[in-house]
């Protein structure tokens, strides 16, 4: 039952990945909810190359994830998968508490589409990110 977090968790990154890669060749689904605004203008405007990056780093923390649940088996030692485990862990749950103004627990910035979208679905999304790699770094090895 354990294992099944941190599969879920892979699963959901690897569709945010897929979903940067089709914001990066031109899609506009879900556009209006994903970045955050201030006075009706979006704070940041990030180009091809940043939401590619973007995908790249999230289906590597999928694989990562994957990799430290011993789902996918290395023959290697796992020191470097684990430093990713815990990186990637602080990572999402730094999320979660935010910058103190757009996002995170204790944004100013309440009354957005993208801070209403954080509070019901990014947020509690990172947790479980954060969680499950928790979960993972739990398995022995």
């Amino acid at each position: 039952m354990v294992t099944a977090i941190p599969v879920l968790a892979a699963c959901i990154l690897f569709a945010v990945g897929l979903l940067h890669i089709y914001w990066a060749f031109g899609g506009i689904w879900g556009m209006g909810y994903v970045l955050p605004e201030q006075d009706g203008r979006k704070v940041l405007s990030p180009g091809v190359g940043m939401t590619l990056l973007v995908a790249i780093l999230v289906i590597a923390a999928g694989i990562v994830l994957l990799l430290q649940a011993r789902i996918i088996e290395l023959t290697r030692p796992y020191l470097l998968v684990r430093i990713g485990a815990w990186v990637c862990a602080c990572v999402f749950a730094l999320r979660v508490v935010g910058e103190f103004n757009h996002f995170g627990l204790f944004k100013k910035k309440r009354d957005t589409a993208f801070s209403r979208m954080d509070t019901l679905l990014y947020m509690p999304l990172c947790a479980f990110l954060s969680l499950a790699f928790i979960i993972a770094l739990s398995y022995e090895g």
